[in-house]
C-alpha cells in the first residue's frame, strides 16, 4: 500500500484532512513513500502534507507525552521540518534521521516559543550572527553578508497572524518572502477561499494568474542577472538587470508597486491595478529583449556546466520541484495542476543536466513561456474555462499552492470564529535545504552555486 492509501485510511477531519493513530501513522511512514510537501506540529499534533496525484493530503496524528513516530525515517526531506518543530514546539520525533537542534543553540530567551509550554531560559537572547544561531552543518549557506537561521522567522509570523482576522493577516503573508510577494499570498489567499467555501471569479483567477507570470518573470531576470555578476559577464548583467527594472517600472504605470507588493488583496487584486494594460505592456516590451539575453547568455555555459550538479535521483529522493526539479528531470509544475488549458503542460520543458547551466537555460524558457501565456489570458481576459470550477470545501480548514519563481508554496489554514486558528506556510527554500551540504565545495563556488538554485534566505527562513 502506498502512503496515500494509508492516510485515506484514517478519519476524515476536512476534505484532504485524515486523522491517523500511532499505529496507522507508523504504518503510513513504512509504506512506499509520496511526494512530501511539508511537516509541521503544533502543541498535541504532527502533521504531514503529501501531493496524490494532483490532490494535496495531509495526515495528523496526536503528540503522546510531546512525542512522535518521525518521517525522516523514511522521508530523507522531513528531517529539517523535523528539527525545526522540535525546536519551535518541543515535539520530539523518535527514530528521526537527526534530532540535533536546527535553531536553537542555547541563545534563546525561551525553549519551544511557540508552544504553550514554552518556559524561561537562562540563556541570554540570541546572537544574530548565523554561525552562533544555527548549527554548525548549515555554515555553508550565509549568503554574502545576509546571516540566515533556517525556520526562525516563523516565530515571530506565526505569532502575528494567529488569532487575526484572514484578510488582516494577508498583508503579513505577502511580505514574508522577498521572491514571492505575489505567490505566497496567493498560495495564502486560495487557502482561505477552499477554507470558507468561496469560489473566485473568472476575472480574479486571471488577473491573479498574470501578476504570478509577471511576478516570474521579474524574480528570474533578478536571478539571471546575480548570476552574470558573479561570473564576470558585465552586458548580460545589465541587460537582465534593465529587464527586471523595466518590468517594475510598467508595474508602478499600470497601479501596482515595482515589486507587486500587496497586489493579491482578499477580494482579487488591489484596486487601482490595470492589470490587462500591464501584462500587455510587458509582454509587448519583454519579448524583443529575449533574444538579446538568450545570446548573451551561450557565454555562461562553460562556468555553469557541472556546477551545483542535483541529479534526478537526489531531485526525487528529497522532493524537490520547482526549477531545481524540473532542471533535473522531474517536470513538476504547480500550473499544469490548475484548471487553466491556457498553459500547455511541458512548454518550457524540462533539462536533465541538473546543473548551474540547465537552471540558467530553464530561467529564459520559463521567461518566454510566462510571456506567452500572458498574451494568451489577457486577450481572453476572464473566459469561462472548458473544466467546472473546484468544489468549495467550506470546512474550516483550507490547502492552498502556487507555483513560485523558485518553486511550489503551500499554505494550510484553520479557522475558528471567522479568525486564523493555526497557519503553516511552505517556501521551496526549506526543501532545497537537505541537498546544500552535498553541493558546498569553496566559497566563491558557494555563492555561486546559491545563486543558480535561487536559493532565498527569506524563504528558508519561514
Amino acid at each position: 500500500m502506498s502512503m496515500a492509501q494509508h492516510i485515506r485510511r484514517g478519519e476524515r477531519l476536512a476534505p484532504f484532512h485524515y486523522a491517523l493513530d500511532e499505529p496507522q501513522w507508523r504504518a503510513m511512514i513504512d509504506a512506499r513513500p509520496g511526494w512530501f510537501i511539508a511537516h509541521w506540529c503544533d502543541d498535541s499534533r504532527a502533521y504531514a502534507l503529501f501531493l496524490d496525484q494532483e490532490t494535496p493530503l495531509m495526515a495528523s496524528t496526536p503528540l503522546i507525552d510531546g512525542r512522535y513516530f518521525a518521517l525522516s525515517a523514511s522521508i530523507p526531506a522531513a528531517s529539517w521540518p523535523e528539527r525545526i518543530a522540535q525546536d519551535l514546539w518541543g515535539s520530539l520525533p523518535l527514530g528521526a534521521a537527526d534530532t540535533e537542534p536546527a535553531l536553537d543553540r542555547g541563545g534563546w530567551a525561551s525553549v519551544w516559543p511557540l508552544s504553550q509550554r514554552s518556559v524561561a531560559s537562562d540563556h541570554s537572547p540570541p546572537d544574530p550572527g548565523f554561525r552562533e544561531a544555527a548549527h554548525t552543518d548549515m555554515a555553508p549557506f550565509a549568503w554574502g553578508n545576509r546571516q540566515i537561521t533556517p525556520g526562525a522567522a516563523h516565530i515571530g509570523l506565526m505569532q502575528q497572524v494567529q488569532g487575526r482576522k484572514p484578510e488582516e493577516a494577508l498583508r503579513l503573508i505577502g511580505r514574508s518572502v522577498s521572491a514571492g510577494f505575489v505567490a505566497a499570498p496567493l498560495a495564502y489567499s486560495r487557502a482561505i477561499e477552499q477554507a470558507l467555501g468561496l469560489v473566485p471569479s473568472d476575472a480574479v483567477r486571471d488577473a491573479r494568474t498574470l501578476l504570478a507570470e509577471i511576478e516570474r518573470i521579474t524574480v528570474h531576470c533578478r536571478d539571471i542577472a546575480l548570476m552574470a555578476r558573479l561570473t564576470g559577464f558585465a552586458l548580460l548583467a545589465t541587460h537582465a538587470a534593465l529587464a527586471e527594472d523595466l518590468c517594475a517600472a510598467l508595474c508602478a504605470q499600470h497601479g501596482a508597486s515595482r515589486r507587486l507588493m500587496d497586489a493579491i488583496a482578499p477580494d482579487g487584486i488591489a484596486a487601482g491595478i490595470d492589470i490587462c494594460a500591464l501584462a500587455h505592456a510587458v509582454h509587448d516590451a519583454l519579448m524583443p529583449r529575449l533574444p538579446v539575453l538568450e545570446g548573451l547568455h551561450d557565454q555562461m555555459a562553460e562556468i555553469l556546466e557541472g556546477l551545483g550538479v542535483i541529479t534526478a535521483s537526489t531531485a526525487e529522493r528529497f522532493c524537490l520541484g520547482g526549477l531545481i526539479g524540473r532542471a533535473s528531470g522531474r517536470s513538476f509544475d504547480l500550473r499544469q495542476l490548475e484548471d487553466d488549458m491556457r498553459h500547455v503542460p511541458g512548454r518550457a520543458g524540462s533539462r536533465l543536466a541538473g546543473d548551474g547551466w540547465a537552471r540558467q537555460c530553464l530561467r529564459l524558457d520559463e521567461i518566454r513561456d510566462a510571456l506567452r501565456r500572458i498574451e494568451r489570458i489577457a486577450t481572453q481576459f476572464g473566459a469561462p474555462l472548458p473544466m467546472p470550477p473546484p468544489v468549495p470545501t467550506g470546512s474550516g480548514e483550507g490547502i492552498g499552492a502556487a507555483e513560485g519563481p523558485h518553486g511550489d508554496l503551500w499554505c494550510w489554514v484553520r479557522l475558528k470564529e471567522a479568525r486564523l486558528d493555526s497557519i503553516m506556510l511552505r517556501d521551496p527554500a526549506l526543501a532545497t535545504l537537505s541537498v546544500l551540504p552535498s553541493l558546498m565545495h569553496d566559497r566563491w563556488e558557494d555563492r555561486l552555486v546559491l545563486a543558480s538554485l535561487g536559493f532565498d534566505p527569506g524563504g528558508a527562513e519561514q
